[in-house]
């Protein structure tokens, strides 16, 4: 039997299913303390109550563990767009993306990954896989965009939130709104997905 077989065939065992559940929330937790140390395998490991040999198991890393914690409940509460306004979308979008960023929890989670990446090629691969999240329901909720693209309309979030250390502003909020509209070139007055049109 090949290890790729045998790995989804084991991650399909709920016995499995609920160890990774259980070592994931208690990654969460952790997260969320302010105790100044930070986030190992052996931490979690011994908080967790699990071995070692489970963790590298299953994630090999801590960045991977870190990027599973923050997307874990990620697809539970996915935007729809039907209804709403191109303007409307980015508006929620962005609103979304400011409350999560501020969220304890993701935010010492991608301080985290940002600072290992910097000292460790290894980890920018659970980075990378953690920031395909927010574009791919970009593109859901909003429409294409290019990475350049998605770069100035969110990015002055992140530069807020991680450099600033404050939530980005209303104010900003809304002149994000109207520049991702100018860039995506989209008509903020197109008729809502699902409405009655004029005959």
């Amino acid at each position: 039997m090949s290890g790729h077989r045998a790995y989804h065939e084991q991650m399909s065992d709920p016995r499995v299913q609920r160890t990774r559940l259980h070592v994931l929330n208690t990654a969460r937790q952790m997260l969320g303390e302010r105790s100044g140390e930070p986030l190992t395998l052996t931490s979690l490991a011994t908080r967790a109550q699990v071995s070692r040999r489970t963790l590298y198991t299953h994630w090999g890393t801590i960045e991977r563990v870190i990027s599973d914690a923050v997307t874990l409940h990620e697809n539970s509460d996915g935007l729809s767009p039907e209804g709403l306004s191109p303007r409307e979308r980015l508006e929620i979008y962005l609103a979304t993306i400011r409350e999560r960023l501020h969220d304890p929890v993701t935010n010492v989670a991608l301080a985290t990954l940002i600072h290992q990446a910097a000292q460790d090629g290894a980890a920018s691969e659970p980075l990378a896989a953690l920031g395909a999240w927010p574009l791919d329901a970009f593109t859901d909720t909003v429409g294409p965009v290019t990475l350049d693209q998605y770069l100035q309309i969110v990015g002055p979030l992140f530069l807020s939130e991680f450099v600033m250390r404050e939530p980005a502003s209303d104010a900003l909020l809304a002149q994000l709104v109207q520049t991702g509209l100018d860039i995506l070139a989209l008509d903020e007055f197109a008729p809502v997905a699902g409405a009655p049109q004029p005959v």
